[in-house]
This record gives C-alpha cells, structure tokens and sequence, in this order.
C-alpha cells in the first residue's frame, strides 16, 4: 500500500498538489486545509506529482523524504541547441566497430527511465545484445523467417546470405526494450522510452536506428535466441553504435501537417 503524509506545519495551502494529482486523491478540508480524501491511496500510481509541484516539500510518498529528491534545474535549452537535437539525429545504417561503453549506456537508460508509461507502471525493461557472433546468429535467425517471403523482405534475406547486413547494419549492439506480455499498452510504453533512449543516445554522440526487421520477426513468434523473460514480449529496439561517418547537412523534411478541431 503507498503511503502519503502531509506536514501540515510547511503546508502553505496553495492546492497545487490538488490541482495535479491525477488520482484525485487529496482534496480541501471545510476548513480550507489540504489532507489526503478517504479511502482515496487505493487509487494512487506513485506518479510523484504531488511531491513534485509542492513548494514547500511538506508531502512524503512512500517515506521517501521530499528534501532527498532532486530539485529541477533551470536550464533551458539554447535555440540552436534544441533544433540541432532533434535534427541533426539521423538513422545510423553504418557503424564503427568499437563497442559503446556500458557506463555511458547506462547513462542514457538512465534518463530514458524517466519517459512516460501508461498508469505510471514503469514497466519497462531491457535486454542489450551484443558481441559479433551472437549478433551474426540473431541476423541468420531472421533472415531464415524472411527467406519464405515475397517482395522486399525476400531481397533482405537474399542480400544476408550474400554477406551483407540490411537487418542489423553491423551494429556492435542492439538494445530492445521489453514489457508485459499481458499488457495492452507495453508496445507503446516501450516505445516511448525507446524514443527517449535515442535522443540521449544522440547527445553522447550513439548512433542508433530503429530495428524493424527484428521486431518484426519476433513479433511473428521466431526465436531470436535471446533470453526474453517469460510473460514478457520484445516490443521496441535499436541498433546501436558509434557512427562510421559525419553528418554535415540537415535534409528536408515535409511541412507539418496540422489539422486544428476547435
């Protein structure tokens, strides 16, 4: 059972944390106070928006003191900064061969931990894949699905055989993010986080792309020959690695399309 506690000594009254609460678990007093709504914790999902929007640290979820948590830094983005993010990132199809460092992976996992998940579940894992031999076995596993199909997927596996890589482009690593087999919305909870991981990845300067080919398969029931825990479906994944090149231009890319309903 999560726990909420209210210090009503550095509570200010404002009614933030009444306003964000998505749970609707605290509520005013006749009085004007603010306290937590009876028999209302059963709702919560740990979000931590209340603890998060309190001015004064007077809420404590879970026993964990506000005052240990992290304050929010203004640090805005420069204008140039957030446009090169977003659109200098390609979709890395040639890699070096040198492997990513497990710590500056981690990193990155680190602040893709923290995209959205549906109810808050944060139900997200992941499994990283890497070493040539077991990457090579991964490639021939779904080449051999795709070797029976017709169009496109066909000259895939055709050019896999002839020793080229079109399904993991010669990434040292491939990192897949895995939910809930039982979960309706895992696919979306994971590519989420997958989305986040590619941004970060970007800034340390990983290159990533999304590997289509080989959820594809295991979403078609191949064994990749990977260890994906049981109740648990391979839902989003990259490839990743140092890039092999240096972009030097921004392509164009199509207006937005925005349809406004008021």
């Amino acid at each position: 059972m999560n726990t909420l506690e209210l210090d009503q000594d550095h509570c200010i009254r404002c009614g933030r944390c009444v306003s964000v609460c998505p749970q609707r678990i605290l509520g005013r007093h006749p009085n004007g106070g603010i306290g937590v709504l009876h028999g209302a914790m059963v709702r919560c999902i740990r979000c931590g928006h209340c603890v998060a929007v309190c001015p004064k640290a007077a809420l404590t979820l879970n026993h964990e003191p506000p005052t240990d948590l992290p304050l929010i830094e203004d640090a805005p983005l420069s204008d140039i900064q957030r446009d090169m993010l977003f659109k200098s990132r390609r979709s890395i199809r040639a890699y070096r061969e040198e492997p990513i460092p497990h710590d500056l992976l981690r990193k990155a996992l680190e602040e893709a931990r923290y995209a959205p998940t549906a109810s808050n579940t944060e139900q997200v894992e992941w499994l990283l894949v890497e070493g040539r031999d077991r990457l090579r076995d991964l490639g021939s596993r779904v080449a051999d699905w795709m070797v029976n199909m017709t169009g496109p997927y066909r000259h895939v596996a055709d050019a896999f055989r002839a020793g080229q890589d079109p399904i993991l482009r010669g990434a040292p690593a491939l990192i897949l993010a895995h939910g809930s087999a039982n979960v309706p919305w895992s696919a979306l909870d994971c590519t989420a986080a997958v989305s986040y991981l590619e941004l970060a990845l970007h800034s340390y300067g990983i290159g990533s792309c999304w590997s289509g080919f080989v959820l594809a398969a295991a979403g078609n029931g191949v064994d990749l020959g990977i260890p994906v825990p049981q109740g648990r479906k391979l839902c989003a994944g990259l490839m990743i690695g140092y890039p092999a090149v240096r972009y030097a231009r921004i392509p164009p890319r199509k207006p937005v399309r925005l349809t406004i309903v008021g």
